[in-house]
């Protein structure tokens, strides 16, 4: 049989361009032999994909033109105003990748053009958080303040950037206690006021409307505010939502007489009762309630005489750490204290001077009852409606032993009647 040389064109490496191989290869007639088949599609072997991996991480430039575009695209991404808020530096993730591929660029083209690749990479990674700082913008929760009446607490929400941003009209609201969400809403919010800060909008919200419990021992209210395409939080102060009474102390106090102020067979007696109460957060062994500034309940106090009413205060009243009742024209009293702020003391006061103890004293010539000796009971109990407190009241109850031993009258606490 006749032979040919079939002559085909030169292997050339894909990545780097050089001629591997010439090819020459004697066939017979009537078409490919087996053997060209065979290696036209040959798998190729462990050597051959180390040299085109080799290839590959050799060749500098193609490495650092994919850093780069890796790095371009992650810029887009962090350069959104929410990442910015959770992640503040996840921006620089993308800086630094196209800071590396600018390094290998300029090192492979012989450190050369460097002004004008410089400008390149700067314009790639300034790019995305230039055009997110005109067209998008991000709020921040710059304050909460607590009304006067302690009703509401005020946001006041700022927001940054966005030149060209439209303008925010709502957001949306999420309050957040011991790690669940509690409540949620969609309000109006415009910033349309201005301080020495800057402008800025108010979001008004209701304590009532998110109360659950009291945030101690852990637990906090947060509050996430959601508007133009980004959120911040907000940690309310705890001691402003600090207003379930979890604990209650009572206290009647025999004041003491001498001498005229006695019986003729007497010369030490009981001749009046100072009623004190504590109202507030419950406290660690024996001392006394934690004082509530903000906390919202009515008191009732009863002394009583074996089974009757000695005295019977007039219903207290407290509202944002003022107390009100009825005096009856200064017989209890002067109808109103303020509490909470220096601790947890409720005096309740009747129209008798007691000097040395700077308060007033209930005279025993007053009770309802028949004042002789025996057990009494103080009484005293708190309520609270929703959502401060439950259907159950808080009560504490204090027991006295009024008795004569000779000449000398003695009013002791004792553990019941």
């Amino acid at each position: 049989m006749d032979q040919q040389v079939d002559e085909r064109k030169d292997r050339i490496d894909p990545i780097t361009g050089a001629k591997v191989d010439e090819y020459h290869e004697t066939i017979t007639d009537g078409g490919a032999s087996e053997a060209l088949v065979a290696e036209i599609f040959e798998t190729p072997t462990y050597d051959d994909k180390e040299s085109i991996l080799s290839s590959i991480l050799g060749n500098r430039l193609y490495v650092a033109i994919g850093i780069g575009i890796l790095g371009f695209l992650l810029s887009w991404i962090f350069a959104s105003p929410s990442i910015q808020s959770e992640y503040a530096f996840a921006g620089l993730i993308p800086l630094a990748m196209l800071g590396g591929s600018f390094y290998l660029v300029w090192d492979t083209i012989g450190r050369k053009m460097t002004v004008a690749l410089a400008a390149a990479f700067l314009l790639m990674g300034a790019s995305p958080f230039l055009a997110s700082s005109v067209y998008s913008s991000s709020i921040t929760i710059a304050d909460g303040d607590l009304s006067s009446d302690s009703t509401e607490i005020s946001l006041k929400i700022r927001q940054s950037g966005g030149l060209l941003a439209p303008s925010i009209e709502s957001a949306d609201v999420f309050v957040s206690f011991d790690g669940g969400e509690i409540w949620s809403s969609s309000l109006e919010l415009s910033i349309d006021r201005e301080d020495g800060y800057g402008p800025y909008g108010l979001i008004t919200l209701q304590v009532s409307d998110f109360y659950s419990d009291n945030p101690v021992n852990g637990p906090d209210y947060t509050v996430t505010v959601e508007a133009g395409g980004s959120s911040d939080d907000y940690t309310f102060d705890s001691l402003e939502l600090i207003r379930t009474i979890t604990e209650v102390q009572s206290e009647a106090s025999g004041y003491m007489g001498t001498g005229s102020d006695c019986d003729s067979d007497t010369e030490n007696c009981v001749i009046g009762v100072i009623l004190t109460s504590w109202i507030g957060l419950d406290a660690l062994g024996n001392s006394r309630p934690g004082g509530m500034s903000y906390a919202n309940y009515n008191v009732t106090a009863t002394l009583m005489e074996e089974g009757d009413v000695a005295v019977q205060y007039p219903e207290i009243s407290v509202i944002n750490g003022q107390a009100n009742w009825d005096d009856s024209n200064g017989e209890y009293g002067d109808g109103f204290v303020t509490v909470g702020d220096f601790g947890s003391e409720l005096p309740m006061d009747g129209s008798l001077s007691a000097p040395e103890f700077d308060r007033m004293y209930i005279s025993i010539d007053d009770f309802q009852s028949d004042g002789d000796y025996g057990c009494y009971s103080f009484v005293v109990e708190v309520s609270q409606s929703a959502p401060w407190g439950g259907s159950e009241s808080v009560t504490h109850t204090a027991n006295y032993q009024y008795d004569k031993a000779g000449d000398t009258e003695s009013w002791n606490l004792v553990n019941n009647c």
